[in-house]
């Protein structure tokens, strides 16, 4: 009776609770989410919200406007103009013709439409253009470079993480395992068959295995922060991190791949063109400038009589007659600049013979890279092979010695080296396994093949 009575008591108490931590933990998912991603859907994250890549989108805009404003720059400008003055006392009105004297007032006005246009000045027009295509094309360019040297160190961060999230969870199998063997230990040092050495090391591993599962779980969570800043993802999210699969490519991948699509190729290439512009502009100062200009305009003045009759011309009248209509043609012939437009050619072959053999230096720099590239690929793919007969066999010897060790014909000592070398053998190989698919991505990165 008592204890139905102390049930029924306790029973809303525990609804309330339970009720308490389902709502707490479903804020709690909202608050904190978790996304799970792979590598193609990383790339993708990369693509739409890296800072960096955002500013070189905004550039970008900024090269196509910098083209739009050099196209109308060859557009004639026109401009409307008016004016009103007064005067008081002397002043001579030009309208009129005549001096205005004593003290009164007197006023104008003067109304014109000018038009001006540069007909020629040494191609300085038809080169700025041809500038803004190339600062366009090097814009478009500096994002695919920016975005394949964002997509390597991605690559670098990621497989850092997933690497350690292998071994995190490699130790913590084998701190299990540790745990279990010391606590056998304990109870046959109890039982007289085991010693203190015995005992002594298997605590020893286990607080080996423990500093492992410690330091590949703040490593990994290290990388998947800086996972996060570079995909510009919320901190608060937890990320999860899809492991690839083992899917090897040939070992000689990507060795008929060229490296002249490379945008940092491209980019040397278009910094030549910009330069040979640039020595067009210079020999632009032994050229001469043609303009023309032209206006059309009237003017009004209270001082207007008419010749005629000597009366005052009314305003309509006035900006009737005094309409004007003017066109002129300017030219500028360059005669001596102390030598300024000389030092200005000089200057942009020097200009242009440096971007040439920045040219050679990365054609050098960037077949380098993929030659190294592939050898990393080629090694890691057959490292990854050896390691596997080698951790096949390490585990065969300590299974062995873990049956000789447990009826008493080897000693812990043995049996301990035998444990070290097979947990080594272990993580070598899961190093191995993420080394291979890391080459081989950057492989895939390097030769466009994502």
């Amino acid at each position: 009776m008592y204890t139905s009575e102390l049930k029924s008591t306790h029973r809303p108490k525990i609804y309330h609770t339970s009720l308490c931590v389902g709502i707490f933990l479903f804020f709690h998912q909202i608050t904190f989410g978790q996304q799970s991603i792979d590598i193609n859907h990383a790339y993708a994250i990369l693509d739409q919200q890296n800072i960096d890549l955002k500013q070189a989108h905004v550039q970008l805009l900024l090269s196509r406007q910098d083209h739009t404003d050099a196209k109308n720059s060859i557009l004639p400008t026109l401009s409307l103009g008016a004016g009103h003055n007064y005067n008081l006392g002397l002043a001579f009105d030009q309208i009129a013709g005549q001096l205005v004297t004593g003290n009164r007032w007197s006023n104008n006005a003067n109304a014109s439409v000018r038009m001006n246009a540069t007909l020629f000045q040494g191609f300085a027009r038809s080169n700025q253009l041809k500038i803004a295509l190339l600062d366009i094309e090097s814009s478009e360019l500096e994002v695919s470079r920016l975005k394949k040297s964002l997509r390597l160190d991605l690559l670098s961060l990621y497989f850092d993480a997933i690497v350690n999230q292998a071994l995190h969870r490699s130790s913590l199998e084998q701190l299990n395992y540790s745990r279990a063997q010391l606590e056998q230990q304990k109870i046959q040092f109890d039982m007289g068959t085991k010693t203190l050495v015995d005992v002594s090391l298997a605590e020893s591993q286990v607080a080996t295995d423990e500093l492992n599962v410690l330091v590949s779980r703040n490593t990994y969570e290290s990388k998947t922060l800086d996972i996060q800043r570079l995909l510009d993802l919320a901190y608060t999210d937890s990320l999860i991190l899809a492991t690839p699969a083992l899917e090897l490519l040939d070992a000689d991948y990507g060795s008929s791949t060229s490296v002249n699509a490379d945008p940092n190729i491209q980019l040397s290439y278009v910094r030549i063109k910009q330069a040979e512009i640039g020595l067009k502009n210079a020999r632009n100062g032994y050229y001469p400038t043609l303009s023309f200009s032209s206006g059309y305009g009237t003017n009004y003045s209270s001082e207007r009589n008419d010749y005629l009759t000597g009366q005052f011309m009314p305003f309509w009248n006035q900006v009737n007659q005094n309409k004007s209509l003017y066109l002129g043609l300017s030219l500028s012939m360059p005669i001596f600049d102390g030598f300024k437009t000389k030092g200005s050619i000089n200057r942009a072959k020097l200009t242009l013979d440096l971007q040439k053999r920045e040219l050679d230096k990365t054609l050098k720099d960037q077949e380098k890279i993929l030659l190294m590239a592939r050898q990393e690929y080629s090694r890691s793919h057959k490292e990854y092979q050896v390691v596997q007969t080698q951790s096949l066999s390490l585990k065969k010897s300590f299974e062995a010695m873990k049956e000789r060790y447990d009826i008493g014909m080897a000693s812990s000592m043995d049996y301990s080296k035998a444990l070290l070398d097979y947990n080594i053998s272990e993580f070598n190989l899961i190093r191995a396994k993420y080394t291979v698919l890391y080459n081989q991505e950057i492989l895939k990165v390097l030769t466009d093949s994502y």
